[in-house]
């Protein structure tokens, strides 16, 4: 017994610490967040070792999608076989997804006040994070240069250059975990602060973006919208749309290549240059899919494509910048029709434990339904299909929608009468 109260303090001791921490990573570029869910993942799979008679892990709703996403790395690292690269990025997934799904447990576990104290550091640790993020970029990224001095020799507008791409990130970030800060903002904090907290931190999200020159994001919160709503609404349906729009945006990738074939130079030449490119990105991924539509050209072969062209100022640069920027054409790109179908068999495999997970609480239908389609807004037009950041804020932010207080049912199996349950 002695043995599992210090395991239960060290956890709760564990989770605090690192979560205290989120604004940091999400303010250099969010990288972080791959180190944090293997951290606090391999306590959640010792602390299911002491608690695994009142928190089981073997139900179907577990089983199946791990195995779907056993099959799809299984096809991921075998790609590697016919790629410039090794199979190293499918291994680190797997195993960076298998600790993730140790992260119920951890959260499960906690008494309620330490689930209303982790809300509320969650809280106020965005919120300081997001107003600094504007204030950097305000300052000229002054920020970053303070904590990370520009060394001798470097190059000061790299840096900055640089510095702008982490906040980029981090805003991204922001708007993926926004969802799940909207649920905390009803449910943790008094009567009438709901509206004016909202209010306040989106706003601090849109100067920090408009000052960023970043209009991924507003769209990324103006899409997510409606399935927020939903989500509060019908949870059941809210998470069955914004799944199938996750699952759809894989399948249906290679239309994305189709549309951007179809934009002609005069289309183009209007654009921001950053959309240029994506537009000149996607339409070369398509040539490269279908080159290869079926097993792909192999795990991380999107990094060693060299052919480029001239931008409107006179500038060579690659069709592809390490990866084309949109998850799903990665997939066919590099997994081909087949990696495309498992992984969405794979996305598929998640409805149940989600549903497990929301129940019929509109608060968690709505941060679960939100968070879903920011990430694939996000997925289809700014971020690499095996990038580790990304694999595990996804994987914490669901497992996080745990905190939000309702009558606690376990994710995969129902709660036996011994384990702490939260009243609505």
């Amino acid at each position: 017994m002695k043995a599992i109260r210090f395991i239960d303090g060290f956890a709760s001791v564990w989770l605090v610490f690192w979560l205290s921490f989120i604004a940091v990573y999400i303010h250099f570029g969010a990288l972080g967040f791959s180190g944090l869910v293997i951290l606090l993942g391999a306590v959640g799979w010792l602390v299911w070792l002491v608690h695994r008679d009142v928190v089981p892990m073997n139900s179907r709703t577990l089983i199946v999608p791990g195995l779907a996403f056993a099959l799809f790395f299984g096809w991921l690292s075998l790609s590697a076989a016919w790629s410039p690269a090794g199979p190293e990025t499918a291994y680190r997934l797997a195993g960076q997804v298998a600790l993730t799904a140790a992260l119920p447990a951890l959260l499960l576990t906690r008494t309620e006040w330490r689930r209303t104290l982790l809300s509320q550091i969650l809280m106020a640790v965005a919120f300081a994070g997001v107003a600094i993020l504007a204030l950097d970029v305000a300052s000229g990224y002054g920020i970053n240069t303070f904590l990370d001095p520009v060394g001798v020799g470097e190059d000061l507008n790299q840096r900055q250059g640089d510095a702008e791409m982490n906040i980029g990130r981090g805003h991204v970030a922001y708007a993926v975990i926004l969802p799940l800060l909207l649920a905390f903002f009803a449910t943790r904090l008094p009567p009438g602060r709901f509206w004016p907290t909202t209010i306040t931190f989106i706003a601090l999200i849109l100067i920090g973006t408009m000052l960023n020159r970043l209009s991924i994001v507003p769209m990324i919160m103006l899409l997510a919208a409606p399935f927020f709503i939903m989500g509060y609404k019908t949870p059941r349906w809210g998470l069955r749309l914004s799944l199938s729009a996750l699952a759809a945006s894989i399948v249906f990738a290679p239309l994305v290549g189709v549309v951007s074939r179809m934009a002609g130079e005069g289309t183009m030449a209007r654009l921001p240059m950053s959309w240029d490119h994506r537009l000149r990105m996607w339409d070369y991924s398509l040539s490269r899919i279908t080159e290869s539509p079926w097993i792909g050209k192999g795990l991380d072969s999107s990094r060693s494509f060299q052919e480029a062209f001239t931008t409107r100022i006179g500038v060579d640069v690659p069709f592809v910048s390490l990866h084309p920027h949109n998850i799903g054409l990665q997939t066919w790109v590099e997994a081909g029709a087949i990696g495309a179908l498992l992984l969405t068999l794979a996305i598929v495999s998640l409805y149940a434990p989600l549903r497990r997970l929301t129940g019929d609480h509109a608060w968690r239908g709505a941060a679960v339904s939100g968070m879903l389609m920011s990430a694939t807004v996000a997925s289809a037009v700014t971020v690499g299909a095996w990038q580790y950041w990304w694999w595990g804020l996804l994987g914490l932010c669901l497992a996080l929608v745990l905190l939000i207080p309702t009558k606690l049912d376990l994710l995969l199996c129902d709660v036996p009468d011994e384990v702490p349950t939260d009243e609505q």
